[in-house]
């Protein structure tokens, strides 16, 4: 039995309960399963002001993939979170996971297998609330979600733009509106001319913005003054420097200094 068919299985073990969508290949492949497998499922899209995603796109690919509606929880993150501690996502995700219905139903996410043994303080929010999650349970990384919620119907695109960004903001430095805006127009205005989806645009302290880059096309997008002078324009807003990075983009560097 292959891997696909195998999650789709697994929810006919677990037939109720909800969803934490976030639209990205990993809950979607969570959600296509259940909807094969005719589970009860209430899939939970949360809108806390950090997403790259928009929620217009989130209720179409939740109906791509079988789901009657998408519920959606618009949440204000507290002073906490705002504050940007190293354990900034535990203090997000136990705020999130507060705010799904307490009715004895079950909870599932789509942390994969590749996330454990990472530095992921939301964990500990999960294993609290008791969250299912199947991936991880059944040994599928990240590399695999991708295929299998493609077949089941997802929007690469729609996946692709999924994000959290306050990650994008160096720890001990404020998740202001203001900075997650920033963030948010220079990501998207390089995606929208490019596709380098893999674009993070990070605040590192209170004087540096830097652009990381994953595309050629990305680079070659830099010789247009006029798009130098755009993304100065955008980043300037919240600090003096506005810079890119020589390396390619990579995930979770803050997270390397934590012991």
């Amino acid at each position: 039995m292959g891997k696909q068919e195998t999650l789709i299985d697994w929810f006919r073990q677990h037939t109720e309960g909800y969803l934490l969508f976030s639209g990205g290949f990993d809950s979607s492949a969570v959600l296509g399963a259940a909807m094969k497998a005719k589970a009860d499922i209430t899939s939970i899209w949360v809108n806390n002001g950090f997403n790259r995603a928009n929620a217009d796109d989130m209720i179409i690919q939740a109906r791509n993939l079988g789901a009657p509606e998408l519920k959606i929880i618009e949440v204000t993150p507290n002073e906490v979170v705002h504050a940007n501690p190293e354990r900034r996502c535990y203090h997000c995700k136990h705020h999130i996971l507060s705010l799904v219905p307490n009715d004895g139903k079950a909870i599932f996410d789509g942390t994969t297998a590749s996330d454990l043994g990472n530095y992921r303080p939301g964990k500990q929010a999960l294993d609290e609330f008791k969250v299912l999650s199947p991936l991880a349970e059944l040994g599928i990384t990240s590399w695999e979600t991708k295929d299998i919620a493609i077949a089941f119907g997802a929007d690469p695109l729609f996946a692709e733009h999924e994000s959290c960004l306050a990650t994008r903001i160096n720890y001990h430095h404020l998740l202001t509106p203001e900075r997650i805006r920033a963030i948010y127009n220079i990501e998207n205005y390089i995606i929208d001319k490019t596709n380098d989806f893999d674009v993070r645009c990070r605040i590192d302290d209170e004087d540096h913005l830097r652009i990381e880059l994953s595309k050629p096309e990305s680079y070659a997008l830099l010789a247009d003054e006029k798009v130098r002078q755009e993304l100065f324009d955008l980043g300037g807003k919240v600090c003096l420097f506005v810079t890119i990075d020589v390396k390619r983009s990579r995930p979770n560097e803050y997270d390397k200094r934590i012991k």
